[in-house]
């Protein structure tokens, strides 16, 4: 790319993060917010309200109700969102912060990480994200910098390094965390692993990841992690009352995650094909939560030829999972793995999860299973009033198109314009 197009980039992601830092001042200073004249889904449960009003005070919900039942206090600022849908605040439950414009943070301005956290997340309508495996170090400089205002970013929580077992750090994974300087992060011995656990708690981590199932290709394939060391490591998180997250790929690493004890399954499996009732109900015994991330076997078709009929194998196989745990209770947490994906454009992963899930399916997923799941249910994952002011104006109405999910025209964290579709740049990475 010739050097005046990355100035150029700059230049726009520049005046993009002044825009909004404006408009983040102007929020917090002024004493209410109210956004009017909206269709909204309070919860993925409730009635919709017509023509509503949402009036939010130092970041909270203040009321939500129709128009005329909510007096917006003289001085207040207001936001005519002419019958557009309004949600609570998105969740993406599997991210990763390591692109190359967010790894290094510190060498990286306001700016920069701005634009790519806009194009990866808050353009996306993600108020609130689980980064499930990057540097811990880098990853809490990004978080302090958002915290602080100097970046505009989702709030995110992480697990920070993940654990492999012994020879199992993935094929995909290997150069990159050679060229980018990323420690070994297999399980040499079990009693540094758990005490690692525990210092990356301790440094900020929310959670834990382990690789159940590792792929590490040649004849071995996948790799399962032995179950006494995912279950030291899930016993080491949950002493501190923090979830595990699994990446299990096959059957052997989904009965190690099952085993174990771990809370989230990080993706389908879809090269077990479609899962029995039996196995099903197994999982669903063990209380997880399932993030599809349906979209990624896509991205990973292209990178490995693979066929069209191979794709649509996988896919089906996905969605019929997804359905089947949906069906039995199991609880469904929506998430992309953008970040080690390229797709910020979450159109194409709507799209399949409707063919497991209806549109409130899908509203929960992204609402208030995750606030459920991991703590935060009182203050986030629904519009009422004393929650947090975290919420999603969007162009069309998911009930009628499910892809309108993707069409976001503002995103607000803590009463604050985090996202503007108005004055965003154009996006710079990703499918769209």
């Amino acid at each position: 790319m010739p050097p005046q197009s990355i100035r150029h980039r700059l230049y726009r992601a520049a005046i993009f993060a002044a825009a909004l830092g404006a408009g983040m001042t102007g929020a917090a200073n002024a004493a209410d917010l109210a956004l009017t004249h909206a269709r909204i889904y309070a919860s993925p449960d409730a009635p919709p309200i017509a023509d509503g009003t949402i009036l939010i005070h130092d970041g909270r919900i203040v009321a939500v109700a129709a128009g005329g039942a909510v007096r917006v206090p003289r001085g207040a600022d207001r936001i005519d969102v002419h019958g557009a849908i309004v949600t609570a605040g998105f969740w993406n439950s599997h991210v990763h912060l390591m692109t190359p414009a967010l790894l290094n943070a510190e060498k990286h301005s306001d700016a920069e990480l701005t634009q790519e956290l806009t194009q990866m997340l808050t353009r996306w309508g993600f108020t609130m994200v689980f980064d499930i495996a990057s540097q811990l170090t880098n990853t809490n400089v990004i978080r302090r910098r958002i915290t602080a205002g100097q970046v505009i970013g989702p709030t995110v929580l992480t697990v920070g390094d993940p654990f492999y077992p012994k020879g199992g750090t993935p094929i995909y994974v290997k150069q990159f965390m050679k060229d980018n300087g990323f420690p070994d992060e297999e399980i040499d011995n079990l009693p540094d692993a758990v005490a690692r656990a525990r210092r990356q708690i301790h440094e900020g981590a929310d959670g834990v990841k382990l690789f159940a199932g590792a792929i590490v290709g040649g004849k071995v394939g996948v790799l399962p992690m032995p179950l006494d060391q995912a279950r030291a490591l899930v016993e080491a998180a949950h002493a501190e009352g923090k979830p595990v997250f699994a990446h299990p790929t096959n059957l052997a690493g989904l009965t190690v995650a099952m085993d174990s004890g771990v809370d989230v399954l990080a993706h389908t499996t879809p090269n077990t094909g479609p899962w029995p009732a039996d196995l099903t109900a197994r999982i669903y015994a063990h209380h997880m939560a399932l993030i599809p991330t349906l979209t990624l076997f896509e991205v990973e078709a292209k990178k490995f030829g693979e066929s069209a009929q191979e794709l649509q194998a996988d896919l089906d196989a996905g969605v019929q999972q997804v359905s089947a745990y949906a069906k039995a209770g199991g609880q469904i947490l929506f998430g992309t793995d953008v970040g080690y994906t390229d797709a910020y454009d979450t159109t194409e992963e709507y799209r399949q999860l409707g063919r497991a899930l209806d549109w409130r399916e899908i509203l929960k997923a992204l609402t208030a299973a995750p606030a459920e799941r991991f703590g935060y249910a009182a203050r986030k994952g629904r519009l009422a009033p004393g929650m947090d002011a975290d919420l999603v104006v969007l162009d069309a109405d998911p009930s009628k198109d499910i892809t309108a999910f993707a069409r976001v025209r503002l995103t607000v964290r803590a009463g604050r314009t985090i996202y503007d579709a108005k004055i965003a740049v154009s996006p710079v990475g990703g499918l769209r």
